[in-house]
């Protein structure tokens, strides 16, 4: 029952932040200046993918902050060398509702993007409700076919199974690079 309550509480939140006004814009990935990245953390091999998404795009003169759900009882076998990525511990960064606590999201969502990507690649509260609060121009995410989540997003990259966060990559930096100047 008390869980049922919970998700309710999270479904009117989000439902008021989906209605939350806001100015939606495609660039071009040349004009794009800020990137934000929601993540999961899981293994060194996909760190290094994210990280060096990251380095490529601030060798472009681009700003890259990155958010990362890191599960409970994951502890990490390898190092965060980015110095703009905030984590969120399952737990302990969370309040009673399950939502994550202010001061942990503050320093990633009181910035502007020109581009918010979204790697966790299946529906996922945590997810949205950092794609909602955050304040980006666009906003992309990877979806199944049976996913929808056209009221979080602008712009869908679908495909079958597990996301494969290269090739997410590619496809975000080769759509946005037909948008015309």
């Amino acid at each position: 029952m008390l869980e049922f309550i919970k998700n309710l509480r999270r479904k009117r939140i989000m439902r008021d932040l989906v209605t939350a006004p806001r100015d939606k814009k495609i660039d071009n990935i040349d004009e794009v200046k800020s990137i934000g990245v929601i993540c999961r953390l899981s293994d060194e091999q996909h760190w290094n993918i994210l990280h060096h998404f990251a380095k490529v795009m601030e060798n472009q003169g681009k700003t890259v902050h990155i958010i990362a759900l890191q599960e409970k009882d994951l502890e990490l076998s390898f190092v965060i060398t980015h110095q703009a990525t905030y984590k969120c511990r399952l737990g302990t960064d969370f309040n009673f509702w399950g939502l994550p606590n202010e001061d942990s999201i503050r320093p990633f969502i009181e910035h502007h993007y020109d581009l918010l990507i979204d790697t966790i690649g299946e529906e996922n509260f945590f997810s949205q409700y950092i794609a909602l609060r955050t304040e980006a121009s666009l906003k992309v995410v990877y979806a199944t076919p049976a996913e929808d989540p056209t009221e979080v997003y602008d712009l869908i990259i679908r495909g079958d199974g597990k996301v494969e966060l290269k090739d997410f990559f590619n496809n975000v930096i080769e759509y946005l690079g037909m948008i015309k100047k």
